[in-house]
């Protein structure tokens, strides 16, 4: 039996592919640095999670799974390569893993990718096609971010950093936008774009646009769920009614129901799906708190994304403060979209920051949450900075008689330090 080890096995997709890895019979473990929904939900599948080096581990394994956060000084990479041991990156294992499947769905794009992969899940499981998933977040219907399933569908999302969509085989392809990201690897946005159409050519078919379906009578009810009618030209095609919120979910349906149509599924199915589809954790994720009335999470962390929930915040609470509280991703992507940043953060109400999730980085490779906090405060003087949740929680206890809308916004482990300290529950 093959032996595999991952570095950085509590990462969402890491966790997720080490699941299918041993669903198909594979002896498999790992390590991270921290305890977290992904390695919670390994020791829930019988996967070993090791928080400190284990050299055992890593002499006993056949293949070294690793993440792209793990530096070339880490440890275990060091250990690895020392011993020689065969390395692939997630990207890698990904590819072989969707190989053994009839038709590989994968949906790529700088923003909308974990939503519209589950959107299509849903549908697909819906229409009972017994799909496998492999997901990028997790799902609040079920906590998942993966689904065993049959052999005819794999549903993926194709992450565009270091190149991992590149390892892909898919059938069909979705792409829902390209803008300026991970700038870290790509260096510059022609080289980012370039990628994006090698993903293209290695998919037999590609969803890259609209094709003229459309969302007419956008509108919110009472809870904020989103309801729009669907139209092929001036065809109706359905009317949907939404659990989720956010106005960009239009967008995300549309490709979710291209998608699905061309992979033969029938407009029933498909509309039964997108509307019993509950949404993934922290995509403006309404929750609960023993203390604030209105409180959502997002990961948004790119401005696009930020401004497109701020947005939806406003319109659905017209009438009430909106307090921002945003943990930048990483140092570098805080230095090359400074000024969208800024330009984002400067019409809000009370727009916090709270220190940067550093992820991979060093603080030297670009600008802190401290910094883009003082820009903005160049512009809004509500603007303020947060080293430690402490801090940021005594703050948001003096605006509770304001009754505010909180909107916490990142990708970072902010959500994790709001369960632990059970400011949100």
């Amino acid at each position: 039996m093959k032996r595999y080890y991952f570095l950085g096995i509590g990462g969402v997709s890491m966790s997720a592919l080490a699941i299918l890895l041993k669903n198909k019979g594979f002896w498999v473990s790992g390590s991270d640095e921290r305890q977290g929904r992904g390695t919670d939900i390994l020791a829930g599948n019988g996967i070993a999670v090791d928080f400190g080096l284990n050299e055992e581990g890593i002499a006993g394994a056949d293949v070294i799974v690793r993440s792209a956060a793990i530096k070339d000084d880490d440890p275990h990479f060091v250990l690895a390569k020392k011993l020689n041991k065969k390395i692939i990156s997630r990207g890698q294992l990904l590819g072989e893993i969707s190989g053994d499947y009839e038709k590989v769905v994968a949906v790529a794009g700088s923003h909308g990718k974990t939503t519209t992969t589950a959107m299509i899940e849903n549908i697909l499981s819906v229409a009972g096609k017994k799909p496998t998933l492999h997901l990028g977040g997790y799902k609040i219907l079920d906590n998942k971010n993966f689904q065993i399933g049959e052999k005819e569908f794999f549903v993926t999302e194709a992450c565009e950093y270091h190149n991992n969509f590149l390892f892909l085989r898919p059938f069909l392809g979705i792409v829902t936008n390209v803008e300026k990201e991970h700038l870290d690897f790509f260096k510059t946005f022609s080289n980012e774009k370039e990628a994006f159409e090698k993903f293209k050519k290695r998919c037999t078919y590609v969803i890259e646009d609209f094709g003229g379906i459309c969302a007419k009578n956008v509108r919110h009810d009472k809870s904020g769920g989103l309801i729009f009618n669907l139209f092929d030209g001036s065809e109706k095609i359905m009317h949907l009614h939404l659990h989720l919120c956010e106005e960009v979910n239009k967008e995300n349906c549309i490709y979710a129901y291209l998608a699905c149509k061309k992979l033969g599924i029938d407009d029933c199915f498909i509309k039964q799906g997108l509307e019993s589809f509950l949404g993934t954790h922290t995509r403006f994720e309404k929750v609960n708190s023993p203390d604030f009335e209105t409180v959502f999470c997002d990961y948004a962390h790119h401005p696009t994304e930020i401004e497109k929930a701020i947005k939806t915040a406003q319109k659905i609470f017209k009438k009430r403060r909106l307090v921002t509280i945003f943990q930048p991703h990483t140092y570098s992507r805080t230095q090359s979209l400074l000024g969208d940043f800024v330009t984002v953060f400067k019409k809000v109400d009370t727009p916090l920051f709270f220190k940067t999730y550093s992820a991979r980085e060093k603080p030297s490779e670009g600008l802190s949450s401290q910094d883009l906090c003082e820009e903005v405060f160049k512009f809004n003087k509500n603007a303020r900075y947060f080293d430690c949740f402490e801090d940021l929680s005594a703050f948001l206890e003096s605006l509770k008689g304001q009754n505010p809308v909180l909107l916490f916004l990142g990708a970072g482990d902010l959500p994790d330090i709001l369960h632990k300290k059970q400011f949100i529950t």
